[in-house]
């Protein structure tokens, strides 16, 4: 599948270089040069440069070529899949699946998944962003190279968003507040450090619920790091029920009881907002009551 943009030049571009107009309309560098190497980029239905002078008047079309990329995999299970359109896919994550290939996983991945279920339409799917394989909820991939980029800067800017709902062991004296500490990877270590030397991270909270000496959190954060929720909730002196790797406990629930619960994101191309959720799976639902 290719993605194809198509821009009417008017007045207000008129005299304008096709490359000027073209980053004017928030293309990178990188974008208008995959395109000019791969030859997608056409005014008025002919091949042209990215020094070609524009008119009124002027359409351009730019068409981003895609190289599928297939990998057969669990053909025989079914995405959950919440949105869909021509440029991206949100998907509800379940537990234990991990977002993507890697070495431990190749073929048993969400993006296999996706991957093997469009096989026919011949595109490659891209992750934006990660949860860990044992963290369940919304998911978003992007179907081309365009939404990709467009999508990746949606979330460095968190334009796209989104919110968590995860039980943690204790009742919290703050019922509402904000964390900040800094994360750093140990070499040989599978989880994340409290370190001066670590990067940022901003978690804010709110308790919505308390039973049992459990607490259900809402949970947004502003920095995306790795494990940034479980080491900073251990950190405050309350792991989440089921992550061992953060001193949980494991007697009701045998992974960290973390869920993406939404996503907030604009249409790439179009701009239109779009939110989803992912209801709470099972396995928290019968801790939560």
């Amino acid at each position: 599948m290719q993605k194809k943009i198509e821009i009417k030049i008017t007045e207000k571009e008129n005299g304008l270089v096709l490359r000027t107009v073209l980053s004017k309309c928030g293309l990178t560098r990188h974008e208008i040069s995959r395109l000019k190497f791969s030859g997608g980029i056409f005014v008025n239905d002919e091949a042209a440069k990215v020094n070609h002078r524009m008119k009124r008047g002027d359409v351009v079309t730019l068409l981003f070529h895609e190289t599928a990329s297939i990998r057969l995999g669990c053909p025989d299970i079914r995405p959950d899949i919440l949105y869909e359109d021509e440029d991206l896919i949100i998907v509800n994550k379940p537990a234990g699946m991990p977002c993507h290939p890697s070495h431990h996983h190749i073929g048993d991945d969400m993006g296999t998944l996706l991957q093997t279920y469009y096989q026919e339409e011949n595109f490659t799917i891209r992750a934006i962003g990660r949860l860990d394989k044992d963290v369940s909820g919304v998911m978003c991939y992007a179907k081309n190279q365009p939404s990709a980029a467009r999508l990746s800067r949606e979330r460095s800017g968190d334009v796209l968003h989104k919110t968590y709902l995860a039980i943690a062991e204790g009742s919290f004296e703050k019922k509402k507040g904000t964390l900040e500490y800094r994360l750093a990877k140990e070499e040989g270590r599978k989880d994340r450090v409290i370190s001066e030397k670590g990067k940022l991270c901003i978690t804010d909270y709110e308790v919505i619920r308390e039973a049992d000496g459990n607490s259900l959190l809402l949970i947004s954060i502003c920095t995306g790091r790795t494990h940034q929720i479980r080491a900073g909730m251990a950190e405050a002196g309350h792991p989440l029920l089921g992550d061992a790797l953060y001193g949980g406990r494991t007697d009701q629930i045998a992974r960290p009881a973390l869920h993406c619960f939404s996503i907030t994101l604009k249409q790439p191309f179009t701009g239109e907002e779009i939110k989803m959720e992912a209801p709470l799976p099972e396995d928290m639902k019968k801790i939560t009551g």
